[in-house]
């Protein structure tokens, strides 16, 4: 009988890697907040992702289309076609914008560090840190920063399925 996304999750193969995942994403959802100074407000948001891979040696070119929950943002899709993953030294980069119910968009540029991807069997887990950069709407001038952590599981060899949260910290304008 072949497995259908809905129930490959539930396949034993897969339990180390759904519990490394349910953890990471767990400690990172109950890390402490850093002292808010300035107008600087808890932030985090958490998403389900697709993801859509091409390698171009030694690159690892992302597309992940996510859809989640966002402090401040409610019903939150998040979005990147530019993350970059370096395959020898698991760091990365990408951009993701966050879009709102109401249309309000927030940028975030993640930096994964050399290490910061590992292979499991059958994905990657990943973790770093992030920067707001802009955003639209009421987000319009935000800023802050914070930590990431995820991961995904590969379905073929160019697409999966995954999850990703992030926690930190936001000022916005306005205060």
């Amino acid at each position: 009988m072949n497995a259908t996304p809905k129930h490959l999750f539930l396949r034993p193969r897969y339990l180390p890697f759904l519990t490394l995942l349910l953890a990471t994403v767990t400690l990172l959802a109950s890390a402490p907040q850093s002292a808010q100074a300035g107008g600087e407000k808890s932030f985090h948001a958490n998403f389900i992702t697709q993801v859509e891979t091409v390698l171009k040696f030694p690159f690892l070119h992302v597309t992940v289309d996510s859809r989640g929950q966002a402090t401040y943002m409610g019903r939150t899709t998040a979005f990147t076609d530019d993350q970059l993953v370096n395959v020898i030294d698991g760091s990365g980069t990408a951009t993701y914008t966050l879009t709102g119910a109401n249309g309000d968009t927030l940028v975030l540029a993640l930096v994964i560090p050399i290490g910061g991807t590992i292979n499991v069997e059958g994905g990657v887990t990943f973790s770093g840190s992030y920067t707001i950069t802009g955003g639209t709407g009421r987000f319009n001038d935000a800023t802050g920063s914070g930590v990431f952590a995820g991961g995904a599981l590969f379905l073929t060899e160019t697409d999966g399925i995954g999850a990703f949260a992030v926690v930190g910290t936001i000022s916005l304008p306005g205060g």
